[in-house]
């Protein structure tokens, strides 16, 4: 199964952050522009949230249940090296979530 096609069930949010046009952005920007359509298209509620930001190192944040936040900082990162860690990102998500933070 596709990391598109579990994005929805696993994680509340995923957020993407990064410079519209400096070379350490450019994988995460070209991962983005390829996969965001699909994802909307197949999940249009599903939070897949855009930013950009002059200068801005390129980062990758998910949303788990309870609040959890996990962000992965892809600089000079390629496109399939972007794609690798949201996946992990994803797989990561049964056990995350399955832990219920103590207060």
């Amino acid at each position: 199964m596709s990391w598109q096609a579990k994005v929805g069930n696993k994680l509340r949010e995923l957020r993407f952050v990064y410079c519209q046009m400096s070379q350490h952005s450019e994988g995460l920007r070209n991962f983005v522009n390829k996969n965001y359509s699909s994802v909307k298209e197949n999940h249009p509620r599903f939070p897949f949230i855009v930013r950009e930001c002059e200068n801005a190192i390129p980062t990758v944040m998910a949303r788990y249940d309870f609040g959890v936040e996990k962000r992965v900082y892809t600089e000079n990162y390629s496109e399939e090296q972007v794609a690798d860690a949201v996946k992990q990102l994803i797989d990561e998500a049964d056990s995350i979530n399955s832990h219920r933070p103590h207060n």
